[in-house]
């Protein structure tokens, strides 16, 4: 896995949640097909938070054999790059290839709107025009996570009902479905 969170701990946006983020890691090999509540050590980086909620976007897919790596990591490391310039991103975990060529990757925002607003930047653009090409299956996940005061643990609130697997091969009229 890839810690690009770091990059977002900058001196003058150094929030303690941002601080707790950067202890983050997949607590289980197959994290990639957990529930992400399950998947990750939530209650040791967020369990000091007196409260708060967030905005969680939630990546799974399975990379197609065929795909440009090279591309890809283009891509995405100039949407990372845009992400962190605009406001509201906390962290942006990178999750690894699996042998099955699956990945989970997540960005956790301040709210909903600044996740909107940076998914609308060019270079975030760019990267998702090519889901199709790059991808045999893609599913996005939204949450929200609360952190109430005296919890040891957060809450995770799926958004929009339950998620639905988008296959890559679909329309962008069923991917908004």
């Amino acid at each position: 896995m890839i810690n690009l969170g770091e990059g977002i701990n900058r001196a003058a946006t150094a929030t303690p949640v941002i601080q707790a983020m950067q202890h983050i890691v997949p607590i289980r090999p197959d994290y990639c097909a957990a529930p992400i509540a399950d998947g990750f050590n939530w209650s040791e980086c967020l369990g000091a938070a007196t409260e708060g909620e967030w905005y969680l976007v939630v990546f799974r897919s399975v990379r197609k054999e065929s795909a440009d790596v090279l591309l890809l990591t283009e891509l995405d490391d100039r949407a990372f790059e845009e992400a962190r310039a605009a406001s509201g991103l906390i962290y942006y975990f990178k999750g690894e290839l699996n042998e099955r060529r699956e990945c989970l990757s997540f960005c956790l925002w301040e709210d909903q709107p600044q996740a909107w607003s940076a998914a609308g930047l060019q270079h975030h653009l760019a990267a998702a025009a090519l889901v199709r090409d790059m991808y045999q299956t893609y599913r996005l996940e939204r949450y929200s996570v609360r952190k109430q005061a005296g919890s040891p643990a957060p809450l995770f609130q799926p958004l929009h009902g339950e998620p639905i697997p988008v296959a890559a091969k679909q329309t962008s009229a069923n991917q908004s479905r």
